[in-house]
C-alpha cells in the first residue's frame, strides 16, 4: 500500500486575549452593566421630580424631559406617559420632529438595556408570558431585522424580544443599533403627527374660539 495522506484534522484557533477575557468573567460582567444601568435608571427616578402635569413639564424640560421619559419609560413602568406620547406632545410645543426622533429614541434603547442584560443574566421571567417562545424562535432566524421591526412598530412582544436577544446572547452593539433605529423611526413618526395634530388642533380654536 502507498503512503496514505495525513488525516485532514480541525485546527482550533485559540480566542483572543479579550475574548477569553468575556468568557471568563461574563458573569461578573453581566452584574457589573446590570448594576450601573440599575443605578442610572433609579438616579435619574430619584433625582427627576416626578410631574402632576406633563404638558408643562415637557414645555419647560425640553428636549432632556423627553429623554429622560423615554429613558425611565421603557425600562419600567414608573411614569404612566412612555416616551413616545412624550414625542407626540412636546411636537406640539413646536419641538424639532427630528432632533426629538433621535432623542427619545437613543433614550429608549438605553432603558430597553435593561432588559437586555436580565436576559443575558439568565433571569428568564417572562418566559412564562404568552408568545415568548414564539418570539425567542423568530430572534433565533432574523435576530435584528426582528429587533428593528418591534422597535419601530408599537407592540406588545418588544420586551420578550429583548429578553430573549440577551438569552440567546446577541451582540449587545448590533442589539442597540437595530433597537435605536427603530425606535428612533417610531418617535419620529409620533413627532410628525404630534406636530400636525396639535397644529390643526390650535388653528381650530384659533378660528372658533
Amino acid at each position: 500500500m502507498g503512503d496514505d495522506p495525513p488525516p485532514v484534522g480541525i485546527i482550533e484557533v485559540p480566542p483572543s486575549p479579550l475574548k477569553s477575557f468575556f468568557l471568563r468573567h461574563h458573569k461578573a460582567l453581566y452584574l457589573a452593566i446590570l448594576a450601573v444601568a440599575i443605578g442610572a435608571v433609579v438616579s435619574i427616578t430619584l433625582l427627576v421630580e416626578k410631574p402632576d402635569n406633563f404638558q408643562n413639564y415637557i414645555k419647560s424640560s425640553g428636549y432632556l424631559g423627553v429623554f429622560l421619559m423615554a429613558v425611565i419609560g421603557s425600562s419600567s413602568p414608573v411614569w404612566p406617559l412612555p416616551g413616545s406620547w412624550a414625542v407626540f406632545i412636546a411636537a406640539g410645543f413646536n419641538l424639532n420632529p427630528v432632533l426629538l426622533a433621535l432623542t427619545a429614541g437613543i433614550g429608549e434603547a438605553i432603558g430597553e438595556s435593561t432588559a437586555y442584560m436580565a436576559g443575558y443574566g439568565g433571569q428568564v421571567v417572562v418566559v412564562n408570558i404568552r408568545g415568548y417562545r414564539r418570539v425567542e424562535g423568530w430572534m433565533m432566524r432574523r435576530g435584528g431585522i426582528i429587533l428593528f421591526l418591534v422597535s419601530a412598530i408599537p407592540n406588545v412582544l418588544i420586551k420578550a424580544a429583548v429578553v430573549s436577544a440577551g438569552a440567546l446572547r446577541f451582540p449587545f452593539w448590533k442589539f442597540f443599533l437595530f433597537c435605536c433605529t427603530g425606535k428612533i423611526i417610531k418617535s419620529l413618526f409620533f413627532a410628525i403627527a404630534g406636530y400636525f395634530f396639535f397644529d390643526a388642533l390650535f388653528e381650530i380654536f384659533d378660528r372658533w374660539f
